[in-house]
C-alpha cells in the first residue's frame, strides 16, 4: 500500500466483539484514502493515516486494511 490508495477498513474479530463502542467502526466510511505513512518506531507492523469518505481522519494498522482493487 502506498499513499493515494483506497482502502477499506477490516477489524480483528475479536476487537470487534469486545471493544466495538470503542472503535465507533461505523464513522470509517468506506473507502478511505491513505494520506501518509506513519513513523511507528519499534514496530514491524506499517501505520497509515487515512481520510474516510465521511471526512473523518484516523491512523490505522496496515493488518486493519485492505486496498479497493478495480477491474
Amino acid at each position: 500500500m502506498k499513499i493515494g490508495d483506497l482502502v477499506r477498513y477490516i477489524p480483528n474479530p475479536s476487537s470487534v466483539f469486545k471493544w466495538e463502542k470503542w472503535l465507533d467502526i461505523e464513522e470509517r466510511q468506506q473507502p478511505g484514502i491513505i494520506l501518509r505513512e506513519l513513523d511507528a518506531k519499534g514496530t514491524t507492523t506499517r501505520r497509515f493515516e487515512i481520510c474516510w469518505h465521511g471526512g473523518r481522519v484516523t491512523e490505522e494498522w496496515s493488518s486493519h486494511l485492505l486496498p479497493l482493487t478495480f477491474p
